[in-house]
């Protein structure tokens, strides 16, 4: 049985009321579960859908970065306040933004971010890591 068959009757109730937020809101899930079931990108909808599709837009452009591990915690905790770790793994742009907001303290907390990224990742036998 198709999904339009199975939503069929639940429109048909709908139509008589007035839609409600709360019904609507029921049926997009429905409607997001069974095409997440089956294999469809999900979609996000409100403020963070154009936020959403940037990033995934901006994921599908960035490169992999191999570098050593223990070079770039290193790099992390002695220059992590300015970017230092984002220049030695090829980030230009990113390392730029954290020595220009170093001030704030932003790129500190950014900083402990990118250590619970990194941190778990296991190293190869050269000690190197690719994120």
């Amino acid at each position: 049985m198709s999904d339009q068959k199975k939503l069929a009757p639940v429109m048909d109730d709908l139509k008589g009321d007035k839609l409600e937020a709360g019904k609507l809101m029921e049926l997009d899930y429905e409607i997001q579960a069974a095409e997440r079931a089956a294999g469809k990108e999900e979609r996000t909808y409100g403020i963070w859908g154009p936020i959403w599709k940037f990033m995934k837009w901006r994921e599908g452009l960035k490169g992999q970065h191999r570098f050593k591990k223990k070079t770039y915690l290193w790099l992390m905790l002695l220059t992590g306040f300015a970017g230092g770790h984002r220049y030695y793994q090829g980030r230009w742009g990113l390392g730029l933004l954290y020595t220009l907001f170093c001030w704030t303290g932003v790129p500190l907390a950014l900083c402990v971010t990118d250590f619970m990224e990194v941190m778990p990742i296991a190293a190869d036998e050269d000690g190197m890591v690719v994120l």
